[in-house]
């Protein structure tokens, strides 16, 4: 079976780290043969999904792409810009494309509908991946409006949700029962990088963009609540990934130094031994304001660290709170930060991360979700 996967950026984020494990195991363990299109642009940086593509021998084109969905507000400008630049982005694709075959379209994002293009020119079905809200998370909005969004996921044959609250906020362009949910999946580290906890400072971790949508400054605020209340436990907070918004974390700063932060926290910017350093870690923090699966978080819980989540998004769905890790109200700090006392008690964190790992490794393993996604082309595709 030979499959066109077509992403929507090179950073790799999570979209495109699961979608290269996917991409290995559909070609180890069931003989797909991939071909991947992505965008020239990148972010400077020595991981990116064509570098990645590259060094796994799987082929691949960079392509001039136009997002059907831009960040709001979009004037006519832009709506005008983007029918140019999108006609030639589909024309020159299936004119790139014109001498390949392929058995199905696999889309790795909602923001992108070149797939749905190239499905109809060549006759072949299309899986189009839901990986993100849009609007929630990233303030996108359909550059034709939502009749250009209806019609074009209409070109499509099945779509794969990778939350229930995903295929929840899709149900008013995408009929439900075109929707299958297939949680993503996570490829394990070893046992040896298990969280030991054997620390007497709790160290808490998060990892992600520093920008607003991740939340990084409402675990400021509980670190700050449980300092002003002398609770009296030792902790250190981590900070891991690149500076998205550089006012956004200029203002952590601010906060940081106002409250006397600066001996229990620190930003360490991106990492290339991030396993490394969640081995060495207590608790994982999951705040983001409208979190599509939870990725992260799942990485959290294979490397036994216990993990403390809003309750916005996805969240639920990985974690039962007081059992395999803990809820809060998003936008309420001073839960947060009773979560973290919660923490403190050796015990309790140990087993809440036991059960954790336990759980996520029995659902949420890349294998599994290559096998469903596997499943899911089958019945596509009979017979290829």
């Amino acid at each position: 079976m030979r499959v066109l996967f077509i992403t929507q950026t090179q950073d790799m984020s999570g979209a495109n780290r699961s979608l290269l494990q996917l991409i290995r195991e559909l070609r180890s363990l069931h003989g797909v043969e991939p071909f991947v299109v992505m965008p020239r642009y990148c972010i400077p940086s020595a991981h990116t999904m064509s570098s990645e593509c590259a060094a796994n021998g799987i082929p691949f084109i960079l392509h001039r792409m136009a997002h059907f969905k831009r960040q709001a507000p979009l004037s006519w400008r832009i709506r005008a810009s983007f029918v140019a630049k999108h006609a030639f982005s589909v024309v020159y694709l299936l004119w790139i494309l014109r001498h390949q075959t392929f058995d199905l379209i696999h889309s790795n994002t909602s923001v992108t509908d070149l797939g749905a293009y190239v499905s109809r020119w060549k006759g072949v079905p299309h899986l189009w991946h839901l990986r993100e809200f849009g609007k929630e998370d990233f303030g996108l909005e359909p550059c034709l409006g939502t009749c250009y969004e209806k019609w074009v996921y209409t070109k499509c044959e099945r779509f794969v949700a990778i939350s229930e609250a995903i295929r929840k906020a899709f149900l008013r362009v995408i009929d439900g029962s075109r929707i299958t949910v297939v949680h993503n999946g996570i490829l394990p580290q070893p046992a040896s990088l298990d969280a030991g906890h054997d620390s007497h400072t709790i160290r808490i971790a998060m990892v992600g963009r520093i920008e607003p949508g991740k939340n990084q400054m409402e675990a400021l605020q509980a670190v700050a609540l449980l300092k002003e209340a002398n609770a009296g436990i030792p902790l250190q907070l981590r900070f891991i990934g690149r500076i998205k918004d550089k006012d956004y974390h200029a203002r952590l700063q601010h906060f940081i130094t106002d409250h006397q932060l600066d001996s229990c926290v620190c930003f360490m910017g991106v990492r290339d031994d991030v396993p490394q350093l969640l081995s060495q870690t207590d608790i994982g923090l999951m705040l983001s304001t409208s979190e599509a699966f939870g990725r992260v978080t799942v990485e959290y819980m294979m490397q036994n660290i216990a993990v403390i989540a809003t309750d916005a998004g996805a969240n639920a769905e990985i974690i039962s709170h007081g059992h395999t890790g803990l809820l809060y109200t998003l936008g309420h700090p001073e839960q947060l930060a009773e979560c973290l006392r919660l923490l403190s008690n050796h015990d309790r964190l140990q087993q809440i991360a036991r059960n954790g790992k336990q759980h996520a490794m029995e659902n949420f393993t890349s294998l599994k979700n290559t096998g469903k996604i596997f499943d899911l082309y089958n019945t596509l595709t009979p017979g290829k």
